[in-house]
């Protein structure tokens, strides 16, 4: 009977260290996933940052070529002294960019420039779009008077890393 009851005990303590061993290895595995879940968040917000400028780029070269293409367009060829002598003078063809895309997208990029700016409190001047949504004005003035992303995101309900990701884009974090 007694060496029954040793082979219970010693069965039930190994069942115990096993269970401890499965538990801590579980903790463990979620551990590392939430480290590769946070770096995998920082570098999704380095792409979308690194794209973003990417696309400001192409959009200033974009229409630097406009501007320089219609620059050309407007400068005509002066006729040479073989065609005065002929009285027929014949200019280069040129191509003008013309038509409302053009326009729109040019106008847009200027307005985009001669907005307004406004000084934060670290001292980076950031420009203020005159239609800009109610909830971003809340949340920089909620960020402004030096709340924290959490009071933020719960104060709004939204997200804390909507609201990071919209301060980011803001540049006011």
């Amino acid at each position: 009977m007694v060496t029954f009851l040793l082979f219970i005990s010693f069965l039930l303590n190994i069942i115990s260290l096993l269970s401890v061993v499965i538990l801590y290895s579980r903790q463990n595995r979620f551990l590392n996933m939430e480290k590769d879940q946070k770096k995998i968040l920082a570098e999704m917000e380095d792409v979308i940052s690194t794209y973003l400028v990417e696309m400001k780029e192409q959009n200033d070269e974009f229409i630097r070529s406009f501007k320089t293409q219609d620059y050309k367009s407007k400068q005509v060829a002066r006729p040479t002294e073989e065609n005065d002598q002929h009285d027929s003078p014949q200019y280069t063809k040129t191509t003008k960019w013309t038509g409302t895309g053009y326009k729109r997208a040019s106008q847009a990029y200027q307005q985009m420039h001669e907005d307004k700016t406004v000084l934060t409190d670290r001292g980076v001047e950031m420009p203020v779009e005159p239609d800009q949504d109610p909830l971003i004005q809340q949340v920089i003035s909620m960020k402004k008077k030096g709340m924290s992303i959490e009071e933020i995101a719960k104060s709004v309900g939204k997200g804390k890393t909507e609201i990071e990701l919209l301060l980011k884009f803001r540049q006011i974090m």
